[in-house]
Protein backbone atom coordinates (compact mmCIF):
# COMPACT_ATOMS: atom_id res chain seq x y z
CA UNK A 1 0.00 0.00 0.00
CA UNK A 2 1.38 3.19 -0.61
CA UNK A 3 1.25 6.25 1.66
CA UNK A 4 1.20 10.21 1.35
CA UNK A 5 2.98 11.26 4.59
CA UNK A 6 2.96 14.75 5.24
CA UNK A 7 4.63 16.28 8.17
CA UNK A 8 3.29 18.99 10.46
CA UNK A 9 6.52 21.22 9.54
CA UNK A 10 6.22 20.41 5.93
CA UNK A 11 2.44 21.49 6.32
CA UNK A 12 3.12 24.57 7.69
CA UNK A 13 5.73 25.24 5.38
CA UNK A 14 3.88 24.73 2.78
CA UNK A 15 0.60 26.24 3.69
CA UNK A 16 2.53 29.50 4.54
CA UNK A 17 3.97 29.60 0.55
CA UNK A 18 0.54 28.71 -0.77
CA UNK A 19 -0.88 31.94 1.98
CA UNK A 20 1.96 34.02 0.30
CA UNK A 21 1.26 33.36 -3.01
CA UNK A 22 -2.65 33.61 -2.96
CA UNK A 23 -1.86 37.06 -1.17
CA UNK A 24 0.34 38.34 -3.52
CA UNK A 25 -2.04 37.66 -6.72
CA UNK A 26 -4.65 39.76 -4.44
CA UNK A 27 -2.86 42.43 -3.34
CA UNK A 28 -1.96 42.81 -7.26
CA UNK A 29 -5.25 42.67 -8.23
CA UNK A 30 -6.26 45.08 -5.59
CA UNK A 31 -3.54 47.74 -6.59
CA UNK A 32 -3.92 47.34 -10.17
CA UNK A 33 -8.33 47.53 -9.95
CA UNK A 34 -8.05 50.34 -7.13
CA UNK A 35 -4.60 51.85 -6.85
CA UNK A 36 -2.35 53.54 -6.68
CA UNK A 37 -2.39 54.00 -2.53
CA UNK A 38 -1.36 56.76 -0.60
CA UNK A 39 -2.96 55.69 2.31
CA UNK A 40 -2.32 53.91 4.69
CA UNK A 41 1.16 54.08 5.13
CA UNK A 42 2.18 50.77 4.94
CA UNK A 43 -0.39 49.28 2.18
CA UNK A 44 1.84 52.40 -0.06
CA UNK A 45 4.86 51.66 1.39
CA UNK A 46 4.30 47.83 -0.26
CA UNK A 47 2.84 49.00 -3.63
CA UNK A 48 6.35 48.75 -4.93
CA UNK A 49 7.69 45.59 -3.64
CA UNK A 50 4.21 43.76 -4.92
CA UNK A 51 4.35 44.87 -8.49
CA UNK A 52 7.78 44.10 -9.37
CA UNK A 53 7.43 40.64 -7.61
CA UNK A 54 4.07 40.14 -9.50
CA UNK A 55 5.37 41.02 -12.64
CA UNK A 56 8.02 38.01 -12.28
CA UNK A 57 5.34 35.28 -10.38
CA UNK A 58 1.93 35.66 -11.64
CA UNK A 59 -0.03 35.84 -14.25
CA UNK A 60 -0.47 38.68 -16.81
CA UNK A 61 -4.11 39.06 -16.15
CA UNK A 62 -5.74 42.07 -17.12
CA UNK A 63 -7.88 43.47 -14.11
CA UNK A 64 -10.57 45.91 -14.68
CA UNK A 65 -10.07 49.01 -13.67
CA UNK A 66 -11.85 51.08 -10.85
CA UNK A 67 -11.71 54.45 -10.35
CA UNK A 68 -14.10 55.14 -7.93
CA UNK A 69 -14.48 51.60 -6.34
CA UNK A 70 -17.37 50.22 -3.83
CA UNK A 71 -19.86 52.36 -5.57
CA UNK A 72 -23.72 50.32 -6.40
CA UNK A 73 -22.96 47.74 -4.14
CA UNK A 74 -22.69 46.07 -0.65
CA UNK A 75 -19.63 46.98 0.19
CA UNK A 76 -20.15 50.87 0.10
CA UNK A 77 -22.66 49.82 2.95
CA UNK A 78 -20.24 47.94 4.79
CA UNK A 79 -18.00 50.81 5.13
CA UNK A 80 -21.35 53.04 6.43
CA UNK A 81 -22.18 50.74 8.83
CA UNK A 82 -18.89 50.28 9.61
CA UNK A 83 -18.18 53.68 10.29
CA UNK A 84 -21.72 54.06 11.99
CA UNK A 85 -21.52 50.90 14.28
CA UNK A 86 -21.40 51.95 18.10
CA UNK A 87 -23.10 48.97 19.69
CA UNK A 88 -21.90 45.34 17.81
CA UNK A 89 -24.87 44.06 19.06
CA UNK A 90 -27.18 47.01 18.15
CA UNK A 91 -30.44 45.90 16.13
CA UNK A 92 -29.43 46.10 12.65
CA UNK A 93 -30.69 44.96 8.36
CA UNK A 94 -26.69 43.44 8.42
CA UNK A 95 -25.86 40.60 10.63
CA UNK A 96 -22.82 42.62 12.49
CA UNK A 97 -20.12 40.06 12.03
CA UNK A 98 -18.44 41.58 8.49
CA UNK A 99 -18.86 45.39 9.68
CA UNK A 100 -17.26 44.46 13.01
CA UNK A 101 -14.28 43.21 11.37
CA UNK A 102 -14.35 46.17 8.44
CA UNK A 103 -14.22 48.81 11.59
CA UNK A 104 -11.33 47.19 13.28
CA UNK A 105 -9.92 47.43 10.17
CA UNK A 106 -10.64 50.98 9.16
CA UNK A 107 -9.48 51.85 12.55
CA UNK A 108 -5.80 49.82 11.87
CA UNK A 109 -5.64 51.64 8.62
CA UNK A 110 -7.01 55.31 9.24
CA UNK A 111 -10.22 55.05 8.34
CA UNK A 112 -9.24 54.67 4.72
CA UNK A 113 -12.25 52.95 2.82
CA UNK A 114 -9.49 50.01 1.14
CA UNK A 115 -10.01 48.78 4.99
CA UNK A 116 -13.05 47.08 3.43
CA UNK A 117 -11.17 44.77 0.88
CA UNK A 118 -8.38 44.33 3.14
CA UNK A 119 -10.84 42.70 5.00
CA UNK A 120 -12.24 40.74 2.48
CA UNK A 121 -8.71 39.58 1.30
CA UNK A 122 -8.08 38.35 4.89
CA UNK A 123 -11.14 36.57 5.27
CA UNK A 124 -10.26 35.02 1.75
CA UNK A 125 -6.53 33.93 3.04
CA UNK A 126 -7.92 32.27 6.24
CA UNK A 127 -10.94 30.44 3.87
CA UNK A 128 -7.37 28.90 3.14
CA UNK A 129 -6.36 27.58 6.33
CA UNK A 130 -9.85 26.49 7.12
CA UNK A 131 -9.84 24.15 4.09
CA UNK A 132 -6.51 22.75 4.88
CA UNK A 133 -8.20 21.99 8.41
CA UNK A 134 -10.78 20.02 7.24
CA UNK A 135 -8.85 18.20 4.77
CA UNK A 136 -6.96 17.28 7.87
CA UNK A 137 -10.00 16.60 9.84
CA UNK A 138 -11.13 14.67 6.50
CA UNK A 139 -7.36 12.11 6.64
CA UNK A 140 -6.33 13.95 4.10
CA UNK A 141 -3.69 16.84 4.76
CA UNK A 142 -2.70 16.59 1.50
CA UNK A 143 -5.97 17.19 -0.34
CA UNK A 144 -6.58 19.93 2.20
CA UNK A 145 -3.03 21.38 1.18
CA UNK A 146 -4.14 21.20 -2.31
CA UNK A 147 -7.41 22.56 -2.64
CA UNK A 148 -6.45 25.26 -0.84
CA UNK A 149 -3.86 26.02 -3.30
CA UNK A 150 -6.22 25.62 -5.87
CA UNK A 151 -8.57 28.04 -4.50
CA UNK A 152 -5.80 30.64 -3.68
CA UNK A 153 -4.61 31.14 -7.24
CA UNK A 154 -7.98 30.70 -8.78
CA UNK A 155 -8.59 33.67 -10.86
CA UNK A 156 -12.28 34.51 -10.20
CA UNK A 157 -11.23 33.82 -6.56
CA UNK A 158 -9.10 36.88 -6.44
CA UNK A 159 -11.33 38.94 -8.58
CA UNK A 160 -14.55 38.75 -5.99
CA UNK A 161 -11.66 38.83 -3.03
CA UNK A 162 -10.90 42.25 -3.04
CA UNK A 163 -14.69 43.54 -3.51
CA UNK A 164 -15.19 44.21 0.03
CA UNK A 165 -17.84 41.51 0.04
CA UNK A 166 -18.76 39.45 3.24
CA UNK A 167 -18.74 36.31 1.63
CA UNK A 168 -14.98 35.57 1.92
CA UNK A 169 -15.76 35.59 5.75
CA UNK A 170 -18.97 33.44 5.22
CA UNK A 171 -16.71 30.77 3.57
CA UNK A 172 -14.39 31.09 6.31
CA UNK A 173 -16.91 30.31 9.14
CA UNK A 174 -18.80 27.76 7.02
CA UNK A 175 -15.77 25.89 5.94
CA UNK A 176 -14.30 26.10 9.46
CA UNK A 177 -17.46 24.84 10.83
CA UNK A 178 -17.72 22.17 8.83
CA UNK A 179 -14.38 21.42 10.42
CA UNK A 180 -15.46 22.26 14.33
CA UNK A 181 -18.49 19.95 13.84
CA UNK A 182 -16.79 17.31 12.08
CA UNK A 183 -14.03 17.22 15.11
CA UNK A 184 -16.95 17.20 17.30
CA UNK A 185 -18.44 14.22 15.78
CA UNK A 186 -15.58 12.46 15.42
CA UNK A 187 -14.46 12.76 19.16
CA UNK A 188 -16.63 14.40 21.35
CA UNK A 189 -15.12 16.69 23.91
CA UNK A 190 -15.55 19.44 26.06
CA UNK A 191 -12.74 21.43 24.63
CA UNK A 192 -14.01 20.39 20.22
CA UNK A 193 -17.58 21.51 21.78
CA UNK A 194 -16.23 25.19 22.88
CA UNK A 195 -14.18 25.34 19.81
CA UNK A 196 -17.67 24.29 17.44
CA UNK A 197 -19.48 26.63 19.45
CA UNK A 198 -17.13 29.51 19.03
CA UNK A 199 -17.02 29.29 15.70
CA UNK A 200 -20.86 28.39 14.71
CA UNK A 201 -21.39 31.78 16.86
CA UNK A 202 -18.81 33.44 14.24
CA UNK A 203 -20.94 31.66 10.95
CA UNK A 204 -24.46 32.77 12.30
CA UNK A 205 -23.16 36.65 13.20
CA UNK A 206 -21.72 37.18 9.37
CA UNK A 207 -25.07 35.41 7.84
CA UNK A 208 -27.93 34.32 10.10
CA UNK A 209 -28.46 31.20 7.06
CA UNK A 210 -25.82 29.83 8.72
CA UNK A 211 -28.41 28.22 10.92
CA UNK A 212 -29.20 26.00 7.86
CA UNK A 213 -25.98 24.09 7.93
CA UNK A 214 -25.54 24.04 11.75
CA UNK A 215 -28.80 22.55 12.65
CA UNK A 216 -27.97 19.53 10.45
CA UNK A 217 -25.05 18.79 11.98
CA UNK A 218 -26.49 19.30 15.82
CA UNK A 219 -29.60 16.74 14.80
CA UNK A 220 -26.73 14.30 13.36
CA UNK A 221 -24.98 14.14 16.62
CA UNK A 222 -27.76 14.00 19.05
CA UNK A 223 -29.85 11.99 16.99
CA UNK A 224 -27.22 8.79 16.47
CA UNK A 225 -28.59 4.80 16.68
CA UNK A 226 -26.28 4.20 19.53
CA UNK A 227 -27.07 6.06 22.99
CA UNK A 228 -23.63 5.48 24.00
CA UNK A 229 -22.15 7.92 21.10
CA UNK A 230 -24.49 10.72 21.41
CA UNK A 231 -22.61 13.72 22.75
CA UNK A 232 -25.26 15.51 24.41
CA UNK A 233 -23.82 17.01 26.92
CA UNK A 234 -21.45 18.73 24.34
CA UNK A 235 -23.54 19.43 21.74
CA UNK A 236 -25.36 20.98 24.70
CA UNK A 237 -22.21 23.45 25.60
CA UNK A 238 -21.82 24.10 22.10
CA UNK A 239 -25.52 25.41 22.14
CA UNK A 240 -24.56 27.21 25.16
CA UNK A 241 -21.43 29.08 23.68
CA UNK A 242 -23.43 29.72 20.49
CA UNK A 243 -26.46 31.35 22.62
CA UNK A 244 -24.15 33.34 24.42
CA UNK A 245 -22.42 34.84 21.65
CA UNK A 246 -24.71 35.26 18.99
CA UNK A 247 -27.54 35.16 21.29
CA UNK A 248 -27.34 39.01 22.30
CA UNK A 249 -27.69 40.14 18.61
CA UNK A 250 -31.22 38.53 17.81
CA UNK A 251 -32.23 39.97 21.13
CA UNK A 252 -31.75 43.20 20.27
CA UNK A 253 -33.64 42.73 16.60
CA UNK A 254 -36.85 41.40 18.77
CA UNK A 255 -36.75 44.03 21.48
CA UNK A 256 -36.07 46.58 18.81
CA UNK A 257 -38.04 45.67 15.51
CA UNK A 258 -40.31 42.80 17.10
CA UNK A 259 -38.71 40.26 14.92
CA UNK A 260 -35.48 38.57 15.96
CA UNK A 261 -34.89 37.27 12.55
CA UNK A 262 -34.96 40.76 11.45
CA UNK A 263 -31.55 40.83 9.26
CA UNK A 264 -32.85 38.29 6.89
CA UNK A 265 -36.56 39.00 6.90
CA UNK A 266 -36.09 42.00 5.85
CA UNK A 267 -34.20 40.98 2.64
CA UNK A 268 -37.54 39.19 1.17
CA UNK A 269 -38.87 42.68 -0.10
CA UNK A 270 -35.54 43.27 -2.09
CA UNK A 271 -36.09 39.87 -3.50
CA UNK A 272 -39.92 40.00 -4.43
CA UNK A 273 -39.04 43.33 -6.10
CA UNK A 274 -36.68 42.06 -7.78
CA UNK A 275 -39.19 39.05 -9.14
CA UNK A 276 -41.60 42.19 -10.35
CA UNK A 277 -43.72 42.50 -7.28
CA UNK A 278 -44.65 46.64 -6.97
CA UNK A 279 -45.44 46.74 -3.38
CA UNK A 280 -44.35 43.45 -1.48
CA UNK A 281 -46.36 42.42 1.63
CA UNK A 282 -43.52 42.29 4.70
CA UNK A 283 -43.11 38.95 4.80
CA UNK A 284 -40.55 36.24 6.60
CA UNK A 285 -37.91 34.09 4.84
CA UNK A 286 -39.31 31.00 5.54
CA UNK A 287 -42.88 32.32 4.64
CA UNK A 288 -41.19 33.62 1.33
CA UNK A 289 -39.86 30.21 0.61
CA UNK A 290 -43.37 28.45 1.31
CA UNK A 291 -44.90 30.82 -0.90
CA UNK A 292 -42.93 30.13 -3.73
CA UNK A 293 -43.52 26.46 -3.63
CA UNK A 294 -47.50 26.70 -3.11
CA UNK A 295 -47.69 29.03 -5.94
CA UNK A 296 -45.57 26.81 -8.47
CA UNK A 297 -44.15 23.40 -6.67
CA UNK A 298 -42.46 22.12 -10.06
CA UNK A 299 -41.41 25.70 -11.05
CA UNK A 300 -39.44 26.35 -7.49
CA UNK A 301 -38.89 22.09 -6.85
CA UNK A 302 -36.57 22.88 -10.86
CA UNK A 303 -35.20 25.85 -9.42
CA UNK A 304 -34.47 24.61 -5.90
CA UNK A 305 -32.44 21.30 -7.25
CA UNK A 306 -30.36 23.29 -10.00
CA UNK A 307 -29.31 25.58 -7.16
CA UNK A 308 -28.30 22.80 -4.96
CA UNK A 309 -26.72 20.50 -7.28
CA UNK A 310 -25.99 22.19 -10.70
CA UNK A 311 -25.46 25.86 -10.84
CA UNK A 312 -23.08 26.32 -7.65
CA UNK A 313 -21.22 23.81 -9.39
CA UNK A 314 -21.77 25.04 -13.35
CA UNK A 315 -20.26 28.26 -12.67
CA UNK A 316 -16.80 27.36 -10.83
CA UNK A 317 -13.50 26.21 -12.42
CA UNK A 318 -13.19 28.57 -15.45
CA UNK A 319 -10.61 30.81 -12.68
CA UNK A 320 -8.50 27.75 -12.41
CA UNK A 321 -8.95 27.19 -16.47
CA UNK A 322 -6.96 30.71 -16.63
CA UNK A 323 -4.17 28.88 -15.69
CA UNK A 324 -4.15 26.04 -18.15
CA UNK A 325 -6.72 25.38 -20.39
CA UNK A 326 -8.83 21.88 -19.86
CA UNK A 327 -7.30 22.26 -16.07
CA UNK A 328 -11.05 23.45 -14.65
CA UNK A 329 -12.74 20.56 -16.41
CA UNK A 330 -10.54 17.76 -15.02
CA UNK A 331 -10.75 19.49 -11.72
CA UNK A 332 -14.80 19.10 -12.51
CA UNK A 333 -14.76 15.45 -13.18
CA UNK A 334 -12.77 14.70 -10.02
CA UNK A 335 -15.12 16.88 -7.86
CA UNK A 336 -17.95 15.19 -8.86
CA UNK A 337 -15.99 11.90 -8.38
CA UNK A 338 -14.99 13.00 -4.94
CA UNK A 339 -18.53 13.87 -3.99
CA UNK A 340 -20.54 10.54 -5.07
CA UNK A 341 -17.25 9.13 -3.58
CA UNK A 342 -17.80 10.59 -0.14
CA UNK A 343 -21.49 8.81 0.11
CA UNK A 344 -19.68 5.89 1.05
CA UNK A 345 -17.32 7.59 3.78
CA UNK A 346 -18.59 8.60 6.80
CA UNK A 347 -17.06 12.10 7.59
CA UNK A 348 -17.67 12.62 3.79
CA UNK A 349 -21.42 11.91 4.29
CA UNK A 350 -21.69 14.64 7.33
CA UNK A 351 -19.78 17.43 4.70
CA UNK A 352 -22.19 16.28 2.29
CA UNK A 353 -24.53 17.03 4.43
CA UNK A 354 -23.72 20.56 5.79
CA UNK A 355 -22.95 21.50 2.04
CA UNK A 356 -26.13 20.93 0.67
CA UNK A 357 -28.08 22.08 3.84
CA UNK A 358 -25.43 25.07 3.68
CA UNK A 359 -26.68 25.81 -0.06
CA UNK A 360 -30.49 25.37 0.57
CA UNK A 361 -30.63 29.48 1.47
CA UNK A 362 -29.03 30.09 -2.26
CA UNK A 363 -31.04 27.51 -4.16
CA UNK A 364 -34.43 29.30 -3.72
CA UNK A 365 -32.97 32.81 -4.64
CA UNK A 366 -30.61 32.29 -7.11
CA UNK A 367 -32.81 32.80 -10.06
CA UNK A 368 -33.61 36.20 -8.74
CA UNK A 369 -31.78 38.92 -10.51
CA UNK A 370 -28.22 39.70 -8.81
CA UNK A 371 -28.69 36.15 -6.47
CA UNK A 372 -26.88 34.43 -9.06
CA UNK A 373 -23.03 35.76 -8.34
CA UNK A 374 -20.50 33.47 -8.05
CA UNK A 375 -19.23 34.86 -4.55
CA UNK A 376 -22.32 33.53 -3.39
CA UNK A 377 -21.38 29.88 -3.13
CA UNK A 378 -17.53 30.38 -2.37
CA UNK A 379 -17.93 28.65 0.53
CA UNK A 380 -19.34 25.50 -2.01
CA UNK A 381 -16.01 25.43 -3.60
CA UNK A 382 -13.90 24.76 -1.04
CA UNK A 383 -16.31 21.44 -0.41
CA UNK A 384 -15.74 20.71 -4.13
CA UNK A 385 -11.96 21.56 -4.57
CA UNK A 386 -11.58 19.03 -1.45
CA UNK A 387 -13.64 16.73 -2.94
CA UNK A 388 -11.21 16.50 -6.07
CA UNK A 389 -8.18 16.41 -4.17
CA UNK A 390 -9.55 13.87 -2.07
CA UNK A 391 -10.31 11.61 -4.77
CA UNK A 392 -6.63 12.00 -6.51
CA UNK A 393 -5.51 11.26 -2.76
CA UNK A 394 -7.20 8.85 -2.41
CA UNK A 395 -7.05 6.74 -5.69
CA UNK A 396 -2.97 7.15 -5.25
CA UNK A 397 -2.80 6.30 -1.50
CA UNK A 398 -5.04 2.99 -2.20
CA UNK A 399 -3.34 2.70 -5.58
CA UNK A 400 -3.21 -1.40 -4.71
CA UNK A 401 -6.07 -1.99 -3.07
CA UNK A 402 -7.92 -0.72 -6.39
CA UNK A 403 -6.18 -2.97 -8.35
CA UNK A 404 -7.22 -5.95 -6.91
CA UNK A 405 -10.65 -4.74 -5.88
CA UNK A 406 -13.42 -7.74 -7.76
CA UNK A 407 -15.27 -6.93 -10.79
CA UNK A 408 -18.28 -6.78 -9.25
CA UNK A 409 -17.65 -4.26 -7.10
CA UNK A 410 -16.35 -1.95 -9.89
CA UNK A 411 -19.58 -2.94 -11.70
CA UNK A 412 -21.73 -1.60 -9.06
CA UNK A 413 -19.68 1.86 -8.80
CA UNK A 414 -20.11 2.17 -13.15
CA UNK A 415 -23.96 1.31 -12.97
CA UNK A 416 -24.42 3.71 -9.37
CA UNK A 417 -22.37 7.04 -11.81
CA UNK A 418 -24.62 5.93 -14.99
CA UNK A 419 -27.79 5.31 -13.07
CA UNK A 420 -26.83 9.34 -11.25
CA UNK A 421 -25.63 10.50 -14.90
CA UNK A 422 -29.59 9.45 -16.42
CA UNK A 423 -31.59 10.56 -13.42
CA UNK A 424 -29.67 14.14 -14.07
CA UNK A 425 -30.30 13.76 -17.74
CA UNK A 426 -33.38 13.34 -17.33
CA UNK A 427 -34.32 15.91 -14.96
CA UNK A 428 -32.14 18.65 -16.95
CA UNK A 429 -33.57 17.78 -20.38
CA UNK A 430 -37.30 17.12 -19.53
CA UNK A 431 -38.25 19.49 -16.37
CA UNK A 432 -37.84 22.73 -18.60
CA UNK A 433 -40.96 21.52 -20.59
CA UNK A 434 -43.03 20.69 -17.44
CA UNK A 435 -42.22 24.36 -15.79
CA UNK A 436 -43.38 26.33 -18.94
CA UNK A 437 -46.71 24.26 -18.95
CA UNK A 438 -47.33 24.63 -15.30
CA UNK A 439 -46.86 28.62 -15.85
CA UNK A 440 -49.30 28.70 -18.63
CA UNK A 441 -51.90 26.67 -16.76
CA UNK A 442 -52.17 29.19 -14.52
CA UNK A 443 -52.12 32.08 -16.24
CA UNK A 444 -48.30 33.18 -16.17
CA UNK A 445 -45.52 34.27 -18.45
CA UNK A 446 -43.25 31.38 -19.74
CA UNK A 447 -39.40 32.35 -21.04
CA UNK A 448 -37.84 29.66 -22.54
CA UNK A 449 -33.80 31.23 -22.83
CA UNK A 450 -30.71 30.06 -24.95
CA UNK A 451 -29.09 27.87 -22.96
CA UNK A 452 -28.21 24.06 -21.80
CA UNK A 453 -31.57 23.32 -21.48
CA UNK A 454 -33.24 24.33 -24.64
CA UNK A 455 -32.81 21.39 -26.96
CA UNK A 456 -36.87 20.69 -26.66
CA UNK A 457 -37.11 24.23 -27.84
CA UNK A 458 -34.90 24.94 -30.89
CA UNK A 459 -35.72 22.60 -33.47
CA UNK A 460 -33.76 23.15 -36.93
CA UNK A 461 -31.84 26.18 -38.61
CA UNK A 462 -30.10 27.19 -35.35
CA UNK A 463 -26.34 27.26 -34.20
CA UNK A 464 -24.50 25.57 -31.07
CA UNK A 465 -24.57 28.29 -27.50
CA UNK A 466 -23.07 31.49 -28.23
CA UNK A 467 -21.61 32.93 -25.39
CA UNK A 468 -20.57 36.39 -24.79
CA UNK A 469 -20.06 38.50 -21.48
CA UNK A 470 -22.45 36.76 -19.66
CA UNK A 471 -24.79 36.55 -22.32
CA UNK A 472 -25.93 33.16 -23.96
CA UNK A 473 -27.64 32.96 -27.20
CA UNK A 474 -28.00 30.78 -30.24
CA UNK A 475 -27.75 32.22 -34.14
CA UNK A 476 -29.86 31.31 -36.75
CA UNK A 477 -28.26 30.04 -39.32
CA UNK A 478 -30.73 28.40 -42.02
CA UNK A 479 -33.20 30.74 -44.10
CA UNK A 480 -35.71 29.08 -42.42
CA UNK A 481 -35.03 28.50 -38.76
CA UNK A 482 -37.50 26.27 -36.58
CA UNK A 483 -38.98 26.25 -32.94
CA UNK A 484 -40.87 24.44 -31.07
CA UNK A 485 -43.81 25.58 -28.45
CA UNK A 486 -45.50 23.44 -25.93
CA UNK A 487 -48.91 25.21 -25.21
CA UNK A 488 -51.06 23.48 -22.93
CA UNK A 489 -54.42 24.92 -24.69
CA UNK A 490 -55.64 26.88 -27.87
CA UNK A 491 -56.00 30.47 -26.52
CA UNK A 492 -54.39 33.85 -27.21
CA UNK A 493 -51.23 34.17 -26.39
CA UNK A 494 -48.45 37.47 -27.03
CA UNK A 495 -44.73 35.94 -27.93
CA UNK A 496 -42.12 38.00 -26.70
CA UNK A 497 -38.99 37.63 -28.75
CA UNK A 498 -35.23 39.45 -27.57
CA UNK A 499 -33.65 38.58 -30.78
CA UNK A 500 -31.08 41.09 -32.61
CA UNK A 501 -29.84 41.29 -36.20
CA UNK A 502 -26.07 40.69 -37.48
CA UNK A 503 -24.50 44.08 -36.36
CA UNK A 504 -23.45 45.48 -40.05
CA UNK A 505 -22.29 49.00 -41.19
CA UNK A 506 -25.10 50.64 -43.99
CA UNK A 507 -27.31 47.71 -44.60
CA UNK A 508 -30.74 47.98 -44.83
CA UNK A 509 -32.96 45.75 -41.83
CA UNK A 510 -33.19 42.72 -41.19
CA UNK A 511 -37.02 41.47 -42.28
CA UNK A 512 -38.00 38.24 -40.15
CA UNK A 513 -41.40 36.70 -41.02
CA UNK A 514 -42.79 34.83 -38.04
CA UNK A 515 -45.61 31.58 -38.54
CA UNK A 516 -47.03 29.10 -35.70
CA UNK A 517 -47.93 25.59 -37.51
CA UNK A 518 -47.61 27.92 -40.62
CA UNK A 519 -50.25 30.36 -39.86
CA UNK A 520 -48.93 34.45 -40.17
CA UNK A 521 -48.45 36.06 -36.71
CA UNK A 522 -46.16 38.97 -37.75
CA UNK A 523 -43.61 40.27 -39.60
CA UNK A 524 -40.48 41.95 -37.86
CA UNK A 525 -38.25 44.57 -39.03
CA UNK A 526 -35.03 44.10 -36.92
CA UNK A 527 -32.47 46.87 -36.24
CA UNK A 528 -29.46 46.66 -34.50
CA UNK A 529 -28.57 48.79 -31.60
CA UNK A 530 -25.32 48.94 -29.86
CA UNK A 531 -27.09 50.19 -26.77
CA UNK A 532 -29.78 48.18 -26.81
CA UNK A 533 -31.16 44.11 -27.36
CA UNK A 534 -34.27 44.00 -29.55
CA UNK A 535 -37.63 42.99 -28.11
CA UNK A 536 -40.25 42.41 -30.47
CA UNK A 537 -43.63 41.26 -29.60
CA UNK A 538 -46.47 39.47 -32.22
CA UNK A 539 -50.13 38.76 -30.98
CA UNK A 540 -51.07 35.07 -31.51
CA UNK A 541 -54.67 34.18 -31.95
CA UNK A 542 -56.28 31.52 -30.17
CA UNK A 543 -57.45 30.11 -33.77
CA UNK A 544 -53.43 29.52 -34.25
CA UNK A 545 -52.86 27.69 -31.52
CA UNK A 546 -53.10 23.60 -30.78
CA UNK A 547 -53.05 22.05 -27.33
CA UNK A 548 -49.53 19.96 -27.12
CA UNK A 549 -47.05 20.87 -30.21
CA UNK A 550 -46.75 23.91 -32.11
CA UNK A 551 -44.21 25.16 -34.78
CA UNK A 552 -42.59 28.48 -34.07
CA UNK A 553 -40.82 29.19 -37.62
CA UNK A 554 -38.77 32.22 -38.61
CA UNK A 555 -38.11 32.95 -42.33
CA UNK A 556 -35.37 35.60 -42.71
CA UNK A 557 -35.28 37.70 -45.62
CA UNK A 558 -31.14 37.79 -45.66
CA UNK A 559 -28.29 35.72 -44.67
CA UNK A 560 -24.53 37.14 -43.76
CA UNK A 561 -21.35 35.37 -42.74
CA UNK A 562 -20.79 36.27 -39.44
CA UNK A 563 -17.17 37.36 -39.80
CA UNK A 564 -18.47 40.38 -41.84
CA UNK A 565 -20.29 41.97 -38.59
CA UNK A 566 -18.93 44.50 -36.52
CA UNK A 567 -19.13 41.99 -33.53
CA UNK A 568 -16.74 39.12 -32.72
CA UNK A 569 -17.45 36.09 -32.39
CA UNK A 570 -14.72 33.77 -32.03
CA UNK A 571 -16.55 30.10 -31.51
CA UNK A 572 -18.28 30.98 -34.75
CA UNK A 573 -16.69 30.10 -37.96
CA UNK A 574 -16.60 33.23 -39.86
CA UNK A 575 -17.77 32.57 -43.38
CA UNK A 576 -20.77 31.32 -41.67
CA UNK A 577 -24.29 32.55 -42.65
CA UNK A 578 -26.33 34.00 -40.12
CA UNK A 579 -29.70 35.79 -39.86
CA UNK A 580 -30.53 37.04 -36.27
CA UNK A 581 -29.32 36.30 -32.52
CA UNK A 582 -32.53 35.05 -30.46
CA UNK A 583 -31.75 35.43 -26.31
CA UNK A 584 -34.95 34.14 -25.30
CA UNK A 585 -38.94 33.67 -26.10
CA UNK A 586 -41.25 34.42 -23.50
CA UNK A 587 -44.87 33.25 -24.16
CA UNK A 588 -47.41 35.63 -22.28
CA UNK A 589 -51.19 34.31 -21.85
CA UNK A 590 -53.78 36.92 -22.73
Amino acid sequence: MRHIRLSSVVAIVLLAAVLSYAGLLRLDALFKSYGPYDRPQWLAGLQPAVRATAASLTPDWQWRRVTVPYVGGDPVNYLKFAREMRNFYAAHVREPGFPGATRVALMLNGDADVAVSLTSIAFALLTLVATFALGCALGSPVAGLAAAMALGIDRDAVYWAIGGWRDEMFAFFAVLSAWAWLRLAQNATDARAIVAGLVGAGALLTRITSIMFLAPAIIFLIARRNPAHRPLRQVGIALGVMAGLAGPFFISCAIATGDPFYAINNHTDFYLKREGVAEPVPTTAVQYTIDKIQARPIAAADTIVNGLFVYPFANKWDGVDAWYPGLGWALAALAIAGLVGWTWHRDGRFLLLLLLFGLFPFSVTWTVRGGAEWRLTLFAYAFQLLAACWVVEGLVRNADAIRTLPPRSIGRGVLLVLALGLVFMGWTHAVPYVVVREALKIGQPAIVPAGLRDWWFFDEGWSRLVVTGNVVSRFATEPVATARLLLPEARPYTIVMRLHPLALAGEPQQKVDITLNDRPIGSLELTWNAERIGEYRVDVPAASVEPGLNQLTFRSGRMTPVGEGREPFPTMKPDQPVAFRLWYVSIVPR
